[in-house]
This record gives structure tokens, C-alpha cells and sequence, in this order.
């Protein structure tokens, strides 16, 4: 291979592993977006870690809560009790209730701008530093999720299915189907009110998390 085409080769190369975990800022929706959804998972070594898919299934499953409460309120709840607020933006149901609200650590400042308390983006920074030391892999992949599942949401909506969708009884208990909360997944953790916890066999613990759907009313 002469000189001038292996430059090119390795200048492209090393374009497209520095490119393997690329976010968008944290000041855009879709950055701020993905940056939630990466911060509620575990990524290999860390606490309620299971394997890549069960990580990217918990993002999936986060996200379709948050439209859930913006899209599909079910009869005989209204939006403010599951969402705190009225709105179809994503970015308020993400931000109601302040630094220790809805999503812990995500919040608006004094002048609305959306942010989040330094923890959140010191462990994305330490992600994004593992991802793109060596070779892309597990780290690359779930940043690169993330960020995906945000970008496609902005632009087409969700085109994964709600594997809580269909969901109608736990255990004889009449539920909405969906999931509207999500806690981590400890026996003493309870979102409380109409919520139930969504068990095992339907895949209620993904990602460390526990999804919880509600007591159909209606």
C-alpha cells in the first residue's frame, strides 16, 4: 500500500473511532435526551450490569415512559398526575419538580435552560474517556444507543415496540398496560398511589431499574 493511501486509510480510521461514541451536546433536546437515558442504565462493571441488550432494553423502556406520559394518559388519569405538568415536551416531564423531581439531577436553571448537577456529566464524561480508548465496543455501543434512540425520537417518534403495551393483569390485578414509572430495582423502593411494580416474568427489571404500570381505573 503506498504511503500517501495508508495515511488516508488511518487518518479515516482513526476519524471513525473517535466518532464510535459521539454525543450531541447536553444543550440540545436530543443531547440532554440521551444523556438521561444513559445516566438511569448500568455499563459493564457497574451495579445491576446484565449484558448489552438488557442495558439497551432499560434506555428503550425508559424512553417509552416519558412519551407514555405525554401520549398515551390512560382513562381516568390525567396527565399531571403521572407527568407533575401538562405539556407534550418530553423535556418538561423530564425536568418537573426541580433538581429532585421526576429525574433526579435533571432540571431547569433560573433561566429555564435545561441541565443537570455535576455527577451526571462526570460519569458521562468517564464513559465517553473508556469509549474511546482502544477498540469500539459495549461502551461505544451504548453511548451510541443512547444517543441514537434521542435522535430518532425527535425525528420520527419511537419505532421500537412498548414491550409493556399489551400488559393487562398482574398476578389479579387490572392494569392499563404500559409502564409509567421507573425506580432501581430494591424490594423497599415503591413509586406509591395506583402504580404497580411490573414482576419478572414480564420482564418488569431492566437495566437495574424496576418498571412499574398502573391500576386500570376506567
Amino acid at each position: 500500500m503506498r504511503a500517501g493511501i495508508l495515511i488516508t486509510v488511518l487518518i479515516l480510521f482513526t476519524n471513525l473511532s473517535c466518532a464510535a461514541a459521539l454525543l450531541q451536546p447536553a444543550s440540545t433536546k436530543s443531547g440532554y435526551v440521551a444523556r438521561l437515558l444513559i445516566n438511569e442504565v448500568p455499563f459493564p462493571g457497574e451495579s445491576g450490569w446484565v449484558s448489552e441488550s438488557n442495558t439497551k432494553a432499560a434506555m428503550l423502556s425508559i424512553l417509552w415512559v416519558l412519551e407514555s406520559r405525554i401520549n398515551h394518559v390512560p382513562p381516568g388519569y390525567s396527565q399531571t398526575e403521572l407527568a407533575v405538568v401538562k405539556t407534550k415536551d418530553i423535556i418538561d416531564v423530564i425536568t418537573a419538580g426541580g433538581v429532585r423531581g421526576q429525574c433526579d439531577g435533571f432540571y431547569r436553571d433560573k433561566n429555564s435552560r435545561f441541565t443537570m448537577v455535576p455527577r451526571i456529566p462526570k460519569r458521562i464524561a468517564y464513559l465517553s474517556k473508556i469509549a474511546g480508548t482502544g477498540k469500539p465496543g459495549k461502551f461505544a455501543r451504548l453511548l451510541n444507543y443512547g444517543q441514537g434512540l434521542a435522535d430518532a425520537y425527535f425525528k420520527y417518534g419511537i419505532n421500537e415496540a412498548d414491550r409493556y403495551a399489551r400488559l393487562a393483569f398482574v398476578g389479579s390485578v387490572k392494569v392499563t398496560g404500559r409502564a409509567y414509572s421507573w425506580m432501581t430495582d430494591r424490594d423497599y423502593y415503591h413509586p406509591g398511589g395506583d402504580f404497580v411494580k411490573i414482576p419478572d416474568k414480564n420482564h418488569g427489571s431492566l437495566g437495574g431499574n424496576r418498571f412499574s404500570t398502573l391500576k386500570k381505573r376506567i
